[in-house]
C-alpha cells in the first residue's frame, strides 16, 4: 500500500458492536487506515461543541462510519462481555435483570474515565445509535450484513466512503478478531485474530435469540424507538426474530 492513498476513516460504534471485525475488513481489503477514536472513545457520544466553546470541532478525519447490531444481537453480546470478561460495564449478571436495569459504561483503561448511564441496555442502543446517526458525515453498515455477505457488504461501504481497493484476494477474518486500539501496528492477516474460532452460525442464523424469552422480547420492545428502527433498516428482521422466537 502508498501512504500517499490511505485515506483515514473514523468509525463508531455501540459497545459490542463490531467495530473490530470492521476495521479489519476495510483495512486489509481497501486503501485506508480506519480510526477508532477520533472523535474521543469510539464507544461513546459524538459531541456537541458549540460556538463559542474552548473546544474546537477539528478531527482528523476525510471519511467516516459506524455500525451496529441489531439490538437483540447487541444485547446478548453486552451481556456476554459482562459476565466473562468483566470489563467497561456496570450491570447486573443475571439476564433477566441485566435487560431491565440501568447500564453504566465507561472506559475501564482510563482511571479518568466518566461514566455513561442509561436506563437500560435497550436504551443504550437507541441513545448511542441516534447520536451516530444523526451526523452527515456518517455512512451506516450492519455488522449482521458484514457477517453474512461480508465481501459485497464492504465493498458497498467502502464505495459510500470513496475507497480504493487493494491488489490482492479479499480478506475475511476466520477466527475472532482481536480488540485493536490506534497505537497498535498492523500489517498481517493474523495482527487483526486472534486464536479463537468464530461461530458466523450464531449471527447468522440468530442463535443469539435463544436467550430471549417472550417476556423478555416483549421487554425490548417496549423501549425500542421504533423511529431509530426503521431509519437503520431493522424493522423486517426484528418482526422475524420476534416471530421465530414466539412460535417456538
Amino acid at each position: 500500500m502508498k501512504n500517499d492513498k490511505m485515506q483515514k476513516v473514523a468509525m463508531m460504534g455501540c459497545f459490542r458492536s463490531g467495530t473490530n471485525f470492521a476495521k479489519a475488513l476495510l483495512e486489509q481489503n481497501y486503501e485506508c487506515v480506519v480510526k477508532n477514536n477520533v472523535f474521543g472513545w469510539k464507544h461513546g457520544f459524538l459531541p456537541i461543541i458549540s460556538s463559542d466553546s474552548n473546544a474546537e470541532y477539528r478531527f482528523d478525519y476525510e471519511k467516516a462510519f459506524f455500525i451496529t447490531k441489531n439490538p437483540f444481537s447487541l444485547l446478548s453480546s453486552l451481556f456476554k462481555y459482562r459476565t466473562e470478561v468483566q470489563r467497561n460495564l456496570i450491570a447486573p449478571t443475571d439476564f433477566k435483570s441485566f435487560i431491565r436495569s440501568k447500564l453504566i459504561v465507561f472506559d475501564q483503561g482510563n482511571p479518568n474515565s466518566p461514566q455513561l448511564r442509561f436506563s437500560s441496555p435497550t436504551d443504550f442502543w437507541n441513545a448511542m445509535n441516534w447520536n451516530y446517526l444523526s451526523h452527515k458525515d456518517f455512512q451506516h453498515v450492519r455488522y449482521e450484513r458484514l457477517v453474512e455477505e461480508p465481501e459485497l457488504i464492504t465493498q458497498r461501504l467502502a464505495n459510500k466512503l470513496g475507497l480504493a481497493r487493494v491488489d490482492r484476494a479479499f480478506f475475511v477474518p476466520e477466527k475472532k478478531v482481536k480488540r485493536i486500539n490506534d497505537a497498535e501496528s498492523l500489517s498481517t492477516k493474523s495482527d487483526y485474530q486472534t486464536s479463537e474460532s468464530f461461530d458466523k452460525d450464531s449471527y447468522v442464523k440468530h442463535e443469539y435469540m435463544s436467550m430471549f424469552d417472550n417476556d423478555d422480547i416483549k421487554c425490548v420492545l417496549s423501549q425500542l424507538d421504533k423511529e431509530l428502527v426503521q431509519a437503520l433498516g431493522y424493522d423486517e428482521l426484528i418482526e422475524e426474530l420476534c416471530s421465530i422466537e414466539q412460535s417456538d
